[in-house]
């Protein structure tokens, strides 16, 4: 019986030592090893965000399409321009032909720069974030999306408009991981949207005003495109000219950290 006993204890050390030094044991700890490093790497990777630097560009931008035309950036930030945004997609399908350039364009200039989504109010609006996020990546430094909602398609069924815009905005911010920018007129807001959107960022369309009214469910305006169809060096047609709000206390949201 002894023996046996010193047979089973060998059996037993030698098992606990080939397991101690088996290639699963080591790989997981490699494992693990890589993946803090990784984390870790990525961390330090992540560019750093000078918000205040970004938002003293707001005071003068610039909202394209492809009905601008040509576009030279280098020239409109001569101009004195630090942000611009250009447009993106359009219902489900529709995505604007100069945006990719645009896109780069505008970052090569050294400017601020934002996409948006015009909203079709026929189109699902699973669909239509679908077709936005499939077609935007955004990075920090950019401005946070823009849904642009300033016309009712001829097909909308009126009942359970705000909460299809509702799911939309969340669609994308749960993508993002970001608040979206509303833009939209106050007589347009005013009698169409009942619901208070006024956790998100607004970017408010209203000229010939010498300050924006605004519309039901915020507390103020955030950036304002106070007037269109503008000429401006560098851009081949016409475009619409916004700044921001000074006075907004959460204007640093606007921008992805």
């Amino acid at each position: 019986m002894f023996r046996s006993f010193v047979f089973f204890a060998s059996l037993v050390l030698i098992f606990s030592q080939a397991a101690c030094n088996s290639p699963d044991s080591s790989a997981q700890g490699e494992s693990e090893s890589s993946g803090e490093s990784g984390s870790q790497a990525q961390q330090a990777e992540k560019p750093q965000v000078d918000v205040q630097q970004l938002l003293a560009k707001l005071q003068k931008g610039v909202d394209v399409s492809r009905f601008s035309g040509q576009i030279d950036w280098q020239q409109v930030a001569q101009e004195g321009f630090g942000f611009a945004v250009s447009k993106a997609t359009e219902g489900v399908d529709l995505k604007d032909s100069t945006f990719d350039a645009h896109w780069q364009g505008i970052k090569e200039a050294g400017l601020l720069r934002g996409a948006y989504h015009f909203y079709v109010t026929e189109d699902p609006p699973e669909d239509q974030a679908k077709w936005f996020i499939e077609n935007v990546q955004l990075e920090p430094g950019d401005l946070v999306p823009v849904v642009d909602i300033e016309l009712i398609g001829h097909d909308t069924k009126l009942e359970g408009l705000p909460q299809r815009l509702r799911t939309f905005v969340e669609l994308i911010e749960a993508h993002y991981g970001v608040k979206p920018i509303i833009y939209t007129s106050p007589n347009f807001w005013d009698k169409h949207f009942k619901e208070a959107f006024h956790e998100h960022p607004l970017w408010i369309a209203e000229y010939g005003v010498t300050e924006p009214r605004v519309p039901q469910g915020w507390p103020t305006w955030h950036l304002w495109q106070h007037q269109g169809d503008v000429n401006i060096p560098g851009i081949e047609k016409d475009a619409d000219l916004t700044r921001g709000n000074n006075n907004a206390a959460d204007l640093s949201s606007l921008i992805i950290r």
